[in-house]
């Protein structure tokens, strides 16, 4: 999966009085060390729970080129 939020400069960031930083910290923690996951034991060492379910592709689609056949 590739998720886009809010792209800005590392470092520059707009806040509003509405966000819960410490929330957005950990998220960010937590995709990095995702990310790192992945790089080290591949695509489908860590999922979300959906991709577990029978209907899902994305383990079957991970092991193509690009998301589609090589």
């Amino acid at each position: 999966n590739i998720v886009l939020s809010n792209l800005v400069a590392d470092g520059e960031e707009q806040l509003s009085i509405f966000d819960d930083i410490e929330k957005r910290e950990r998220q960010y923690k937590l995709t990095n060390v995702m990310d790192e996951i992945r790089s080290k034991y591949g695509r489908n060492s860590i999922l979300r729970g959906i991709s577990y379910t029978p209907a899902s592709t994305i383990k079957f689609r991970n092991t193509l080129l690009g998301g589609h056949k090589a």
